[in-house]
C-alpha cells in the first residue's frame, strides 16, 4: 500500500522514547502506529479492505480512538488519520496521569480485540495488527501544531492509487460511481451562459474555455474528475486543486501518456467521450478534433 511522502520537518518518527522526557507529565503529541506487514498481506485478499485509501477497518479504528479521551478525561485528542497501513493522530495529556505509552497501547490493544472478535473481517486471533512499537514526535508549540494538523488532514488524497489500463489516480474515488457529465469545448469558444448541473464534471479541461470552466467549478465547490495533461503531483499543486481533494470533491486520474501533444491531447479527450453518461459540449468547432471524435462516436 502507499505511504505517506516522507517531511522531515513534521514527519519526524521515533522508533524509541525521548531520553529524560517524561512521558506522564503531559504535553502534546503527534504520533503513528504502522500496521503489520502480516495483517496488511491478510486484508489484501479481503473484500472489505478494497484497493483504495479508505479501508473498512477506518470505523473501528475511529470508535476505538474516540473511546480512549470518552474513558480518559485528562486526553484531549487533535487531528487525526486512517490510512491503509498506518494511522496518525495529535494527542494531548494532562501531567500526573497515564504515560503516553500506556495509552497508546491500550488504544492498539482494543483496535486488535475488536478486529480479531469481528467474524466479517475474516482475521485470525494469530494475525498481529500493529506494529510492536509506536513513533512520536513532541509538538512544542501552536505553529508546529497547525502545521502537523495540514499534514495529517491531507494524507488521503496523497494516497496514489492505480485503476488499471495505465490509470492513476489521487483524490476521491468515489466520484467515478456518480452520473459523470463529460465537459468537453473547442478553443476560441464564447462563455456558456450557466454551468450545465451535474452528479459530477469529467474532463481534462485544456481548452481555454475548458479552462474558465474549470475554474467556475472549483469555485462553486462542485465535484469534479479531472484529467490533466501533466502528473498527479504537479496537478494537485494548482490553485484551488488542493482544497477540492481535501474536501474529497476532487479525483485527479493521470493517463498514460503524459505528454503535452496533440496525441495525447486526443486520447484524453476520448476517454472523457467514451466515460461520461452524458456530454455538455458548450461549444464545437466545424472539422476540428471534437468534431471527429464525437462523429466517430458509436451511437448509444
Amino acid at each position: 500500500m502507499s505511504k505517506s511522502p516522507y517531511n522531515p520537518e513534521i514527519h519526524h518518527r521515533r522508533s524509541i522514547r525521548l531520553k529524560g522526557h517524561d512521558y506522564a507529565g503531559g504535553g502534546l503529541y503527534f504520533i503513528t502506529i504502522c500496521a503489520h506487514r502480516e495483517f496488511i498481506a491478510t486484508m489484501h485478499g479481503n473484500p472489505f479492505f478494497g484497493a483504495t485509501c479508505i479501508s473498512p477497518i477506518q470505523e473501528i479504528i475511529k470508535a476505538e480512538w474516540k473511546k480512549t479521551a470518552e474513558l480518559r478525561p485528562y486526553v484531549r485528542l487533535g487531528e487525526m488519520v486512517v490510512m491503509p497501513d498506518h494511522f496518525h493522530a495529535l494527542i494531548a495529556l494532562k501531567g500526573g496521569h497515564a504515560p503516553l505509552g500506556d495509552v497508546v497501547g491500550a488504544f492498539k490493544a482494543a483496535v486488535s480485540r475488536e478486529i480479531h472478535r469481528r467474524g466479517d473481517m475474516h482475521v485470525a486471533r494469530t494475525v498481529r495488527i500493529w506494529h510492536r512499537n509506536y513513533y512520536e514526535m513532541i509538538v512544542r508549540s501552536a505553529d508546529a501544531e497547525k502545521k502537523i494538523a495540514d499534514y495529517i488532514r491531507m494524507n488521503p488524497w496523497r494516497c496514489v492509487q492505480q485503476f488499471g489500463n495505465g490509470l492513476r489516480g489521487m483524490g476521491n474515488p468515489a466520484l467515478w460511481n456518480l452520473d459523470k457529465l463529460g465537459v468537453l469545448c473547442s478553443r476560441n469558444a464564447p462563455r456558456p451562459r450557466s454551468i450545465k448541473n451535474a452528479g459530477v464534471y469529467l474532463g481534462g479541461f485544456h481548452s481555454s474555455m475548458e479552462k474558465e470552466i474549470f475554474a467556475k467549478l472549483l469555485e462553486l465547490k462542485k465535484p469534479v474528475i479531472w484529467c490533466p495533461a501533466w502528473g498527479l503531483e504537479k496537478a494537485a499543486l494548482m490553485p484551488g486543486v488542493s482544497e477540492a481533494l481535501e474536501a474529497n470533491r476532487m479525483l485527479i486520474l493521470e493517463m498514460k501518456n503524459r505528454e503535452g501533444n496533440l496525441v495525447a491531447a486526443e486520447q484524453r479527450n476520448r476517454f472523457v467521450i467514451e466515460s461520461a453518461d452524458e456530454l455538455w459540449l458548450p461549444h464545437i468547432t466545424r472539422g476540428g478534433m471534437l468534431d471527429r471524435l464525437l462523429a466517430e462516436r458509436k451511437p448509444a
